[in-house]
C-alpha cells in the first residue's frame, strides 16, 4: 500500500506548466491531473519509474536528476496533457439547451468548429511535447536507469540512443491523427 500522495502535479504547477491565465481557478482542472498522469505519463515513464517519482515527490526527497526532468520536459508535458483532458468539461457546459460555452442556459452555443479548434489545438501541442519529452529522455537515458528507451521506437535499444532518429519525428505530423482530420480549408474564424 502506498502512503506517499497519489500524484507528481499541484495547482500551483498547473498554473505555471499549463495554457491557463494564472488568475483562473483550477479547481476545475484538479480532478484531471490523475487522470492524465495515468493516461499520458505513465506509459511513458513506466511503473517503476513513475512510483519512485511519486514517492520523492512526496517525501521532498527529489534526486536531481529527476528534479531536472520533472522541471525541464515531464512538467511541460503534463500541464498540457491536463487542459486537454479537461477541455470538454471545463469549455463546454451540458444543460436543458444543450451544450453551450457558459455557465447559464442563456449563454451562446458552442459550435463544433469551436470546439474542434481548441481539441485540434492542444492535441498537437500535446504531441509535440510528447515527442520532445521522449527525445529528452532517450537523450539521457544513462541518468535514468528506470526508463526504457525503446519507447521512442528507433529500434536502437542503446543508451546513447536517438541522438538524430527522434529529432527527425518531432516537428512530423502524426499520421494516426490525420487519417482522421478533414481536409483543411481557408475559413474565416471569427
Amino acid at each position: 500500500m502506498q502512503t506517499y500522495q497519489d500524484i507528481l502535479f499541484n495547482e500551483t504547477l498547473l498554473k505555471e506548466f499549463s495554457p491557463v491565465p494564472l488568475n483562473y481557478s483550477v479547481q476545475e482542472l484538479k480532478n484531471f491531473i490523475k487522470l492524465s498522469e495515468t493516461i499520458w505519463l505513465k506509459p511513458i515513464l513506466g511503473e517503476e519509474w513513475y512510483d519512485e517519482l511519486l514517492e520523492q515527490v512526496a517525501t521532498n526527497t527529489l534526486t536531481e536528476e529527476n528534479s531536472t526532468a520533472l522541471v525541464e520536459a515531464i512538467y511541460p508535458y503534463l500541464g498540457f496533457c491536463v487542459v486537454y483532458e479537461a477541455l470538454p468539461s471545463v469549455f463546454l457546459h451540458i444543460s436543458e439547451v444543450g451544450l453551450t460555452k457558459g455557465e447559464s442556459d442563456t449563454s451562446s452555443s458552442a459550435t463544433q468548429k469551436e470546439v474542434s479548434y481548441y481539441s485540434d489545438s492542444l492535441r498537437r501541442q500535446v504531441e509535440a511535447r510528447k515527442h520532445y519529452l521522449i527525445q529528452w529522455l532517450c537523450e539521457r537515458s544513462e541518468s535514468y536507469p528506470l526508463f526504457d528507451p525503446s519507447i521512442c521506437n528507433c529500434g536502437c535499444n542503446t543508451n546513447s540512443c536517438c541522438g538524430g532518429n527522434v529529432k527527425g519525428k518531432l516537428n512530423k505530423p502524426n499520421p494516426y491523427q490525420q487519417l482522421y482530420r478533414p481536409i483543411p480549408k481557408c475559413t474565416d474564424i471569427k
